[in-house]
């Protein structure tokens, strides 16, 4: 090989070696698929508290479960949610029990905990969106809970409307693909009314999109014909809701796909789930994450394909503790 070829070899090596470092690194800033899983164990002779919660981290690429934090509990309704940028846990607690809430964060690197508010609020969702927090929170002096975003600085929310004291949000999610936020509401006037309490008992509910700034804040369905408890966007077209015939059904709830464009609405009927509770859509549209009640009429995490129809138990291969209560609730996100 001459001193000519032998440079262009060289050459060419080198360019592969690049070109092979670049894909690695790409490939390894490119978001994952998390669900991160809420549940609470029991907890013996603790004076500080009776229940921790637990925040599993579930991989879904890796196919792997990891347990994040374990937390002696009092809040109204745990909610957790992870910034794996950051390393942090932001989660929902309390001082005592039956009082409201307030915000925590959990710092994985230091193994440390502190209060990030110190108000009274009940919070319902939390998501992290462009390295932000957003929340589904009722502040202080407040009758309904509503979208805000959380300023990791000044430990203050940015709410949708602040002067709005009349609008529910009762479930909060996000679409990646579509980057858009869905809230489902109502008013909680009429929720109120004789003719929602005494005659239907059904609350009407309107679903709006809107921007990761709360602009475009635009209604995209309604329906006063049933009652609409959660709301996941799988594209344009389909939104995913669980639904009861009226408030206080004895009747287990149920998934409904609505089409947009059509109008058409159609039940899904899982074989295994005789109850559904949450659920979060994949953003690629093939299946739904479900926190559903199984045969053995307690309540399991599930991955249910649209297509092939299969159901697959996320906790089958992780032996949970003898001290599990059970799992609260679940987000899927991706970061």
């Amino acid at each position: 090989m001459n001193k000519k070829r032998y440079s262009l070899f060289c050459l060419l090596v080198i360019i592969i070696l690049i070109t092979s470092l670049l894909i690695i690194k790409v490939d390894t800033n490119k978001p994952k698929e998390y669900l991160n899983i809420v549940s609470t164990v029991y907890n013996e002779n603790n004076p500080e508290s009776e229940v921790s919660m637990v925040l599993y981290s579930y991989s879904i690429s890796d196919d792997s479960m990891k347990k994040l934090i374990e937390v002696p509990i009092k809040a109204t309704y745990p909610i957790a949610i992870t910034d794996y940028k950051n390393e942090k846990v932001y989660y929902s607690n309390s001082e005592e029990v039956y009082e409201p809430d307030n915000l925590y964060e959990y710092d994985l690197k230091t193994d440390t905990i502190k209060q990030l508010t110190f108000g009274k609020f009940l919070f319902n969702d939390l998501l992290i969106l462009d390295d932000k927090l957003y929340a589904n929170v009722a502040r202080r002096g407040a009758n309904v809970t509503q979208p805000a975003i959380f300023d990791k600085k000044t430990n203050e929310f940015t709410y949708l409307n602040k002067n709005d004291d009349d609008t529910w949000c009762f479930s909060l999610s996000y679409n990646y693909s579509l980057d858009k936020l869905i809230s489902l509401t109502t008013s909680d006037s009429e929720m109120r009314s004789e003719k929602v309490r005494f005659e239907t008992h059904i609350r009407p509910k309107t679903i709006y999109s809107m921007n990761l700034d709360f602009k475009n804040y635009e209604p995209i369905y309604f329906t006063d014909k049933y009652e609409v408890c959660l709301t996941r966007q799988i594209d344009d077209d389909r939104i995913l809701i669980t639904f009861d015939e009226m408030m206080g059904s004895e009747k287990p709830r149920k998934l409904k796909m609505l089409y947009l464009d059509s109008g058409k609405e159609e039940i899904l009927d899982i074989d295994g789930l005789s109850e559904i509770k949450s659920f979060y859509p994949r953003d690629n549209g093939e299946g739904v994450f479900i926190l559903g009640r199984s045969p053995k009429l307690k309540y399991e995490l599930f991955y249910y394909d649209f297509k092939t129809k299969g159901l697959k138990n996320i906790f089958e291969n992780y032996d949970l503790p003898e001290n599990h209560m059970g799992f609260v609730d679940f987000v899927y996100t991706i970061q």
